[in-house]
């Protein structure tokens, strides 16, 4: 594939008579944040139907770590289809997925017994951790941070902290969740980040929620939407040891920053 080719303007016609049949049917919010249409892509390249080759800097907002049509990929996706597409795991279980399960809890952050589930998308993740934390521990609250995007679904957009574009026009959203400051050392009004955000998650026990309510603290350990900022190591020491002493779950949301994004398999 060539690199970076430029042949109509853009969007080309074809991707303009592709634009105007979505316009038709496809809801509008579906919107379009670049307005032409992919015809094949390899690697960090992607085509349009014009034939305008592009970087792609998106790589399916972080899906593809691995790049378009790498080839092993490609294999293993041909010779699963070809033996079978779906059952559902519940209907009728199927070795691949205890075989994935084994190699990710292996390769997990987290000391003693490890378990996985795997879902469709990062929010309905987000979603059933929630889930799983309320069920094990019979609490109903959740406490999440400023700055902080878990998803577009309910309970997951409810966790998210920015309104625009994400939360504007869908409330009420689901009860039991509450924030506390995210330790953003860059911009935190004090001397230590670390020491005033964990003061003002103790300060949130006695104003906010009482400790015994909460099933979960979930963060991400690099935010973001909320602008790319990594939680300092000691916060999340910190976290982990309030957490122990509450008896509350801790949840990780990964999805941006898991699978080698940072350079490590998992950020935390």
């Amino acid at each position: 594939m060539p690199s970076i080719e430029i042949r109509t303007e853009i969007p080309g016609p074809r991707s303009r008579a592709w634009i105007e049949r979505k316009e038709q049917v496809i809801a509008n919010a579906k919107a379009l944040w670049v307005p032409v249409f992919v015809e094949r892509a390899e690697g960090a390249l992607i085509t349009d139907v014009d034939g305008n080759t592009f970087v792609d800097f998106a790589g399916g907002i972080g899906c593809l770590a691995v790049g378009h049509s790498n080839a092993a990929v490609t294999h293993a996706v041909q010779e699963q289809v070809a033996r079978f597409l779906h059952t559902d795991f519940t209907v009728m279980p199927y070795d691949s997925y205890v075989e994935l399960a084994e190699r990710l809890c292996a390769r997990l952050p987290i000391s003693g017994p490890t378990k996985a589930a795997f879902f469709n998308s990062g929010a309905e993740a987000v979603e059933n951790a929630v889930k799983i934390a309320k069920a094990a521990t019979g609490r109903p609250a959740v406490i999440a941070y400023e700055g902080a995007f878990h998803g577009r679904t309910h309970m997951a957009m409810s966790l998210t902290s920015k309104q625009h574009p994400y939360k504007a026009g869908f409330g009420p959203f689901a009860p039991e969740v509450y924030r506390v400051a995210f330790p953003y050392e860059y911009r935190w009004p004090g001397e230590d980040a670390t020491a005033g955000a964990l003061d003002d998650l103790r300060r949130a026990f006695t104003t906010r929620i009482a400790p015994e309510d909460v099933a979960a603290i979930i963060i991400e350990p690099i935010q973001g939407e909320g602008g790319f900022v990594p939680a300092p190591a000691a916060y999340l020491r910190g976290l982990r040891e309030i957490c122990d002493e509450h008896g509350i779950v801790l949840i990780a949301d990964e999805v941006q920053t898991g699978f080698g994004r940072t350079g490590t398999l998992f950020a935390i």
